[in-house]
């Protein structure tokens, strides 16, 4: 059974919804509620599936009740149910699993329930990933900047260098790596003697932080070579690289585990530590997140406008020149007859060409915003 709970503060909606949802087997309605009052000290003492909430209430918003549902159950699966369809973005970005425009049809809420029960019977299969991770296990952030946190605190290394070290060896980790490369990648074109004993000195130091943190012998010296290992440790870049290995066809029982591994990605591989020798590493994840956006968006493309539009936006963050993605975009805002938005994408990436690369759109643009223009001023 689902355990589930309904949010609506309207007494009316509130109980059409509770009706449809009788008519699922697998459905168990643990609570109703109108207002915001007891949902979140019941929620601390009852586990719940999932929640259908209303987005706009008098006395609260249904944005932020999800935000502050998901912050005692992280594991609850959300449901918009609305009559405003300008909040869709959103609620993505809060991982909702859907969202439901009022007035709700058999149909659809069918849709969402069959997504709903393979989802669920997916997390009961398999713990949760935050729940994996001890408090006292390190947990390592390689994206937009290298931070190592255990227990909630942030990690500070002796020095700069030593960090960039850590960097290097986790880059390669469980890899053996010639000393002479190592010193050339972090001490380039520097006096060879004096780097080897920098490097030293910054190895003493990187053992002593890591001995504190509870691993010892982790760095290994044979053949020339340094061999460096972690076990265990929770590392972003290392579970999004799972991920995007094991995830090589998405459907409805795993595109959530999708989603999440997309958030992983906050920037670029260490970008703000600016290692030159990272470069490589970035430029790779990179164009791995974009094959795995284009996953998500043909996946979602031909059954949610709104989640396409999403993960298009994510896209573009990353590629902003991909013809094929903002025309797919332009399309797609046309579709949902938001014209305005889709004028607004052409002209803006019309300046971008011309701006950064000093070329204009290609005959096949011209041709869609003038459709674009003629359907809008039909209409």
């Amino acid at each position: 059974m689902i355990k589930t709970i309904l949010v609506d503060d309207e007494d009316l909606s509130l109980f059409t919804l509770e009706k449809k949802l009788q008519e699922f087997p697998n459905i168990h309605i643990i609570k109703t509620y109108n207002s915001q009052e007891h949902i979140l000290s019941d929620l601390r003492t009852t586990h719940v599936d999932v929640a259908f909430l209303d987005i706009e209430m008098a006395d609260l918003n249904g944005l932020d009740l999800a935000e502050a549902i998901l912050s005692i159950q992280p594991s609850i699966q959300i449901v918009f149910v609305t009559a405003h369809s300008e909040y869709a973005i959103q609620a993505f970005e809060l991982n909702s699993i859907d969202y439901l425009l009022k007035p709700i049809t058999t149909k659809r809420l069918h849709k969402t329930i069959n997504r709903l029960t393979k989802i669920v019977e997916v997390s009961r299969n398999h713990e949760d990933r935050t729940d994996v991770i001890s408090t006292s296990v390190p947990y390592i952030k390689c994206f937009n900047e290298l931070q190592v946190f255990r227990n909630g605190q942030l990690i500070h290394f002796k020095t700069a260098k030593v960090k960039e070290l850590f960097g290097f060896f986790l880059t390669n980790i469980n890899a053996y790596i010639n000393r002479d490369i190592l010193i050339e990648s972090l001490w380039p074109g520097q006096d060879y003697k004096k780097s080897k004993i920098h490097l030293h000195t910054c190895l003493s130091y990187l053992r002593k932080t890591l001995d504190e943190l509870g691993y010892s012998n982790c760095i290994t010296f044979s053949n020339q070579s340094y061999f460096f290992t972690l076990e265990p440790i929770y590392c972003d870049a290392i579970e999004l690289k799972k991920n995007l290995q094991s995830l090589d066809k998405l459907d409805v029982t795993n595109i959530q585990i999708a989603e999440n591994a997309v958030k992983l990605y906050t920037g670029e591989y260490m970008e703000l530590n600016r290692y030159d020798w990272a470069f490589v590493e970035a430029q790779a994840y990179q164009n791995q997140m974009l094959i795995f956006l284009d996953k998500i968006i043909d996946y979602y493309q031909l059954n949610d406008a709104s989640k396409t539009l999403f993960y298009l936006e994510t896209y573009l963050r990353l590629n902003p020149y991909s013809n094929e993605r903002v025309k797919q975009k332009i399309n797609l805002l046309i579709k949902m007859e938001n014209r305005f938005e889709a004028i607004k994408t052409y002209h803006e990436y019309e300046q971008l060409l011309l701006k950064d690369l000093e070329i204009e759109l290609d005959d096949s643009f011209v041709e869609l915003f003038n459709v674009l223009i003629s359907t809008a001023e039909r209409s």
